[in-house]
């Protein structure tokens, strides 16, 4: 598939869709067919909660420690899940976050 498999060139952002569809696919294949926009769902607000859990532990607001490497490992997860559940979804993500960009620039920003 790409780099992320055959290290043959470096992974950069712009491969997401592409890995997002591999992995979806993957997915597929392996027999995880029954509900799939239920499943990412689900799966996109556990690695979120995965996340908050890593953040909590890396600034102490946990019982135990937690390292900054396991929050990016983390975020990355979101990140990677939030891309295969945009492909199964059938959301047309570049377009879903230009939109939403051009709301976010225009509510204003509190004065400091």
């Amino acid at each position: 598939m790409l780099s992320i498999v055959d290290n043959s060139r470096p992974f950069t952002l712009p491969d997401l869709p592409a890995v997002a569809a591999d992995i979806a696919a993957r997915l597929s294949a392996a027999g995880f067919t029954d509900a799939p926009h239920l499943r990412q769902a689900l799966a996109l607000a556990e690695e979120a909660g995965e996340f908050v859990g890593a953040v909590r532990r890396h600034y102490g607001l946990a019982r135990r420690t937690g390292s900054f490497d396991d929050v990016e490992a983390e975020l990355a997860d979101v990140v990677i899940t939030a891309f295969v559940t945009a492909e199964t979804m059938g959301i047309d993500l570049e377009r879903a976050l230009a939109a939403k960009l051009g709301v976010v620039y225009t509510r204003g920003w509190r004065e400091s």
